[in-house]
This record gives C-alpha cells, structure tokens and sequence, in this order.
C-alpha cells in the first residue's frame, strides 16, 4: 500500500508540474512562437507559387514532400525555445532553491518539464500537418490527400521525442540555458547531419544517426533522396535511405536513452 501511495503521489506531483510547465511556456509565449511558425512556414508553399506565378507540384504528393521538407528544422527550432532551459534554467536563475525544497521529488519535477514540452511540441507539429492537409485538400481535392502523409506524422512525433530527449539532455548538465539550446540546437541542425552526409560520401551507411532516421518523414511519402559522390553524377535516389523500422528503433532510442540519462543526471546535480 505504500509504494502504491508513493507511485500515486509521484504521478500527481508530474502532472501538477507539466500543467505548471504548459502555462509557464504559454505565458512566455515560446508555444505561440512554435504555432505561428507551424502556420507561416507551410503558407510560404501556398502562396509564393501564384505570386510569381509559379505552377503547384504536379501532384499531391510532390506537394506534400516539399512542404515537409520545412518541418525538421521547425522541430529543432521548437525544442530548442521548449526544453533549452528545463534543467539548467533552474540552476542558473537559482529558482531551484525555492523549488528544490518541497516535498516533490526532483524527478517528478524533470520529467514533468520533459513531458510539458512534449506536448507543447506534438501540438505545434500537428498544426503544421494540419495546414499542409488544408493546403492540398484545396489546390488538389480533399479526396487526393495521400494516405502515406498519417505515416509521415507518425514518424514527425517520434522524431520530436527525440529531439526533445537530445536537448533536454545537455541542459541537464551545463550550466547556462543559452549554451544548453545552442549546442543542441547545432548539433541537430548542422553538425549530426553534415556527419552524416560525411559518411555517405565515404559509403558509410549512418543508419544510427537519428538525424538521418528523420529522412523518413518525407521518404514514406515515396520522395528519394538524390545523393552526390565524387567521381560520379548522380548515385541512386535509394542510396543510404533509412529503413523504416530500423530508424523508428533509432528515434526511440535517442528519445528514451537520453531522457533516463539526463534525469539521472539532473537529479545527481546540486545547487551551487
């Protein structure tokens, strides 16, 4: 009865604190930041083309991975501004001394922060996914919606953990909030994927890379990617693509490994 009690108290304390964590970023504006961009970024592709009187892809699915191509940097960006300070914004304010001290335990307090931003993210993407649906129903037909673009949010989401995970990682131990976000920020956004096309270029297949694995967004709709080697024009459009199950392993990895690496981190660390 008393762990029971103890487990029911733990999960109170972490739903209290993402409930917290949810109106801290609303009230901050980060998620309103997160959805405007969601909004703007897939209107760019329904709007531009008429301007300069610019033809639509020839079909839905064009359309679609073209759209898309916009949502992992949006991912990045919005972990970033989410979970950036989750950790290390605690310590480097010193509101740790005010909250550290109350009968919740640290870990509920982490991972309540961690799941807020979870949420925060699932709801920016499925605006962004959401436009896009809107976009093609009206420049093609509601009924040429592709079925394959439910599987690419799938992949979205799992790959929003992940990214989640990797930032909320570094700010579990560094101990500035700006430095947390930036260096993962550019990890994710310049030095994993550059890597990655290093590897490729040397015929390495990065399959481990959770940076690749998010090719699949687009790749599930059935868009290759065209890959240039040295001493060639163009290599296969299916050279080093992800396998789909393989980088869904991946994703969830780096999604769960990091997570339980940081709490335990994070609750290691002491106020200084």
């Amino acid at each position: 009865m008393r762990l029971r009690a103890d487990i029911a108290g733990d999960l109170k304390d972490t739903l209290l604190t993402t409930r917290f964590e949810l109106l801290r970023l609303f009230r901050q504006r980060r998620i309103l930041i997160g959805v405007m961009m969601a909004v703007v970024l897939p209107l760019i592709f329904y709007i531009v083309p008429p301007m300069f009187r610019i033809g639509y892809s020839d079909t839905a699915v064009g359309f679609a991975s073209s759209n898309l191509g916009f949502i992992t940097p949006l991912i990045i960006i919005s972990g970033a501004i989410l979970v950036g300070d989750a950790i290390s914004g605690e310590f480097e304010k010193k509101t740790g001394l005010l909250l550290f001290p109350t009968p919740q335990r640290k870990t509920s307090i982490y991972t309540g922060k961690y799941l807020a931003a979870i949420l925060a993210i699932f709801g920016i993407v499925s605006i962004y996914y959401l436009m896009t649906l809107w976009e093609i129903g009206t420049i093609y037909g509601f009924s040429d919606i592709p079925g394959e673009l439910g599987k690419s949010f799938l992949v979205a989401i799992l790959y929003s953990t992940s990214v989640i995970s990797v930032i909320y990682f570094f700010s579990s131990f560094m101990k500035r909030t700006l430095t947390s976000s930036i260096v993962g920020f550019f990890l994710l956004m310049m030095v994993l994927p550059m890597t990655t096309a290093v590897l490729k270029r040397v015929s390495v297949d990065p399959w481990f890379m959770v940076t690749n694995a998010a090719d699949l967004i687009t790749n599930v709709l059935g868009q290759g990617t065209t890959i240039f080697l040295p001493g060639r024009q163009i290599a296969s459009a299916n050279a080093f693509t992800p396998d789909f199950f393989v980088g869904c392993i991946v994703m969830f990895a780096y999604s769960l490994g990091l997570f339980w690496v940081a709490l335990a981190l994070a609750a290691r660390r002491k106020m200084e």
